[in-house]
């Protein structure tokens, strides 16, 4: 507070007012004296007596008419020479012992003040809204120009990003919340977020209406009307000098998703920020991709680049938005690591590493399967979902007996199945344990040591005895063996003899590289006689394939980045008024391009107008619900949102959820879509 401030403020406490609560104080000309002349001191900056007079005052003539303003300026006189903690006891006690008085604001206002400036903005900032709270229509204009002008200059100087969301929160009254959306909007204009201020602006208007503070959201308003519209920038490969491509087909289908989004989102009137697209053609080039992001991060109009369609034009614009600052978010793109480029950069389709995350949190922790094997292709991109798999499996405490690797294109999976086979017939049989022969002592301690008795083991020796694990050590007799190096014999009859099931095996999880492979799996599968649930990737969703091999892949388990409900959440609709616009149905492409348009377009309608705070509002995405699929970013800022299907009885239906979010133990890139 200037010296100005402290002026006026002591000039109103020279009128005495009168206390709210019931207490009786009685007039006294020497007390009446002895506080002029107290005054008199502190408007001549002697502060020391000044806080010595108000203190005779209080103590001298402690019912007398100045008490309340005795204790105030006594708090004030020793804020004044920097004495800090005897200023907020002071104040502390006069709001005790008189809470119902006239001078709570200035209290409040020099306690606000002095949280302050000892680095407790946070709690300053609660100070100086309670007094603003406790302002009436009979304050003195300058007692409140004072406390909005200490609010004002803590929120712009002290309080970080975030800190004004907070308080808003948890304001009690419709005139803190009034100022605090005003906050927000002069700090979001400040920052350069037209969106952001426009939209704390309209929620002031909305709630609170005209008020002392029109003037200034007036100000606001017409700051951020000078602002031009944001511009999002587009990488898709449109290749329209090339000939026709699948590549060029999905381009297009993405970027026709994303152009409807924008569409749809100018309709709304609600919507105060305008928005336009800005579209290159990524070639299906990295270079030309890099340079095109380069061209876009360098236009300061631009404030986030969706696209490109595939990884590695996706990792190559990734590092230069990331190095510049634009966020980058690619709608398709799965390979592992795109989004690991910088905090900027976010996959809406989640990567290898989610997918086989996710089935591997279905399995253990929803199914409870806790003995796994795995069947995978070694030479394509399946053998990062295996991998990623079996970590997630092992990390959620799960076994996998066996992993079966083998070349795309192969038809005969028997070496693979064969070792699983053993594995899986390994694993349920008893183990034998022999006592013929010579046993070596440190192995007899061992018997001990897993609660065998001596007795026991005497006996055994002496009959030269092979006994069942289980009889001698109990159900938990292979963990036991697993702990200590005892030689173990096992029954093998049934290994190789395919008219024995093997049913200790919970689940397979055989992750194919394509839609081909569905018959040649299933149909080995079933034929070495595994009776466990087969559990696959997203190329398993092939209906064709799958009614095909009926036979075999009937009840096999799948994950899925698309699952359109078509019996609700107005997809209908949706599909009818795209097909009336491009004159065809939506693909699963353009569900990509749409989704994620619209969400990149519904945070910036809600404020997040700039690079900053609109990578900040990607990050926090969670649970957004799609027409393709549900979008949550994870930690590492991938979407880890997976639905979980079944082929079974010549249909496929969606079985569960499924989040792959992670974050730990990430490794390379790999190559994607």
């Amino acid at each position: 507070m200037n010296r100005l401030s402290l002026f006026v403020c002591a000039g109103l406490l020279l009128a005495p007012l009168p206390l709210r609560a019931q207490e009786r104080l009685q007039f006294s000309a020497n007390g009446e004296a002895l506080f002029r002349e107290a005054v008199a001191r502190f408007d001549s900056g002697r502060f020391r007596e000044a806080a010595v007079g108000f203190d005779r005052c209080i103590t001298e003539y402690p019912s007398g008419h100045r008490i309340t303003a005795a204790w105030v300026m006594k708090g004030k006189a020793l804020a004044r020479l920097g004495e800090n903690l005897d200023a907020a006891r002071t104040l502390r006690t006069f709001m005790a012992r008189f809470p119902g008085s006239a001078y709570l604001p200035d209290a409040e206002l020099t306690l606000g003040e002095i949280f302050v400036r000892v680095e407790r903005p946070a709690e300053g900032m609660e100070m100086l809204l309670a007094a603003y709270r406790a302002l009436g229509a009979a304050s003195p204009p300058r007692l409140v120009q004072s406390v909005v002008a200490a609010m004002d200059s803590t929120v712009d100087t002290k309080l970080p990003r975030g800190g004004l969301e907070k308080l808003l929160a948890g304001a009690g009254t419709a005139q803190e919340r009034a100022y605090l959306w005003l906050k927000i909007a002069e700090r979001e204009a400040m920052a350069g977020n037209s969106a952001g201020a426009s939209v704390a602006l309209d929620s002031l208007d909305a709630r609170y209406g005209a008020g002392p503070l029109a003037g200034r959201a007036a100000q606001v308003r017409a700051r951020v009307a000078v602002r031009g519209a944001v511009r999002l920038g587009v990488l898709v490969p449109l290749m329209k000098n090339a000939e026709p491509s699948g590549a060029r087909e999905v381009g297009t289908e993405v970027a026709e998703g994303i152009a409807y989004a924008l569409e749809r989102y100018a309709e709304d009137p609600s919507h105060r920020v305008a928005v336009t697209l800005e579209t290159r053609d990524t070639e299906r080039d990295p270079r030309t991709a890099a340079a095109e992001a380069r061209a876009l991060a360098d236009d300061p109009s631009v404030v986030a680049v969706l696209g490109p369609v595939f990884s590695p034009e996706a990792t190559a614009a990734a590092a230069v938005a990331s190095a510049r600052h634009l966020p980058l978010v690619t709608p398709t793109a799965n390979a592992d690591g795109i989004a690991a480029a910088g905090p900027g950069v976010f996959q809406t389709n989640p990567d290898y590493a989610a997918r086989g995350r996710a089935m591997a949190r279905y399995a253990v922790m929803q199914r409870g399967y806790r003995t796994l094997a795995v069947l995978a292709p070694a030479d394509t991109y399946a053998k990062y979902l295996a991998d990623a798999f079996a970590r997630e499996a092992l990390r959620l405490g799960a076994r996998i007996i066996a992993t079966q690797w083998y070349q795309r294109g192969t038809s005969d999976l028997k070496p693979q199945l064969e070792a699983i086979r053993r594995a899986g017939m390994l694993e349920g049989a008893d183990a034998k344990l022999s006592f013929a022969g010579k046993v070596k002592p440190s192995t007899l301690m061992r018997y001990v040591q897993l609660g065998v008795p001596l007795k026991r083991i005497d006996s055994l020796m002496n009959r030269s005895a092979v006994v069942s694990a289980r009889a001698l050590l109990g159900p938990r007799a292979r963990a036991l063996l697993d702990s200590v190096d005892i030689p173990v014999v096992y029954d093998e009859s049934r290994v190789d003899s395919l008219e024995y099931p093997v049913e200790s095996i919970d689940a397979i999880y055989a992750p194919i590289s394509g839609a081909d492979e569905i018959g040649i799996v299933s149909s080995q599968v079933v034929y070495f006689h595994f009776q466990a649930q087969l559990l696959g990737s997203g190329e398993w969703n092939s209906f064709a394939e799958l009614n095909a091999n009926r036979r075999y892949a009937d009840g096999v388990i799948f994950e899925s980045d698309t699952y359109i409900d078509t019996t609700g959440g107005g997809y209908g609709a949706f599909a009818d008024a795209f097909a009336a616009r491009y004159r065809k149905r939506p693909t699963k492409n353009t569900l990509f391009g749409y989704d994620t348009a619209a969400l990149v377009l519904g945070l910036i309608g809600g404020g997040a107008g700039t690079r900053e705070t609109l990578a900040a509002a990607l990050a926090g995405v969670q649970g957004y619900r799609g027409y393709h699929s549900r979008i949550s970013m994870g930690p590492d800022r991938v979407n880890g949102a997976l639905t979980v299907l079944k082929y079974a009885g010549d249909e496929i239906v969606r079985v569960a959820d499924v989040d792959g979010s992670g974050g730990e133990g990430m490794h390379e890139g790999a190559p994607g879509r």
